[in-house]
């Protein structure tokens, strides 16, 4: 059934369907009609054919009479775009949940977790150095390319070290950092020191994942 047909008032959809009675007699009945010369087949499919375009027509002028109305500077992605709820994460749920003492002795243990982490990535760094062998080159050439393997071999180990943080560690050292400073009632957080490694996920410096592990530590320290 056309969308025209459920928004009209009553009266006119009495109206059409008187219309369409009358057309119908109209072609049932052979002693009347332009078309009493004409199968009787003909006639329906004829009748029933304008009787859709009408309907089609009506439906696209009440459309534009009582559908939304566009200015033409619409953005096709403002729907795509928008911002919908909030997504919570389950984990920021549980750590509400948990008593002082148990939440200090999880980040407690997260942070001897983080530093064990880039212990072991930092001899993995080490090793690496150790282990490329300085071959005897006999031209420029060749020891630019022993050089960009070099290169290549640490950016490859950063990366996956830098990868393996994010998954791992990133996610619930945020969330324990947030939940701390909730409980100790920390407003102000631009007066607390700038971690690239908890805001960002950015390793740089010498030490970020201890350097992020120690924070986390003396906040856990403070609660009581």
């Amino acid at each position: 059934m056309p969308v025209a047909w459920k928004q009209t008032r009553l009266l006119q959809p009495a109206k059409i369907a008187t219309c369409i009675t009358i057309s119908a007699l109209n072609v049932l009945w052979q002693g009347h009609g332009v078309l009493r010369s004409s199968p009787t087949i003909t006639r329906l499919a004829v009748v029933g054919v304008l009787c859709y375009v009408v309907m089609t027509i009506a439906e696209f002028l009440w459309l534009m009479y009582s559908g939304p109305k566009f200015t033409g500077f619409e953005s096709p992605t403002a729907a795509k775009s928008a911002p919908g709820a909030p997504v919570v994460d389950p984990l920021v749920e549980q750590l509400k949940e948990l008593p002082p003492a148990v939440l200090r002795d999880e980040v407690l243990e997260l942070a001897k977790e983080m530093k064990a982490f880039e212990a072991v990535a930092d001899r993995e760094f080490v090793n690496t150095l150790a282990g490329v062998q300085q071959p005897v080159v006999a031209s420029e050439a060749e020891r630019d390319e022993v050089l960009d393997k070099q290169s290549t071999e640490l950016v490859e180990h950063d990366l996956r070290t830098w990868r393996a943080y994010r998954e791992r560690f990133h996610r619930p050292a945020r969330a324990f950092r947030d939940e701390l400073r909730k409980r100790l009632g920390i407003r102000n957080v631009n007066g607390e020191p700038r971690i690239p490694a908890l805001d960002q996920a950015v390793l740089t410096g010498a030490k970020p994942i201890a350097q992020a592990a120690d924070y986390l530590a003396s906040l856990a320290r403070r609660l009581k």
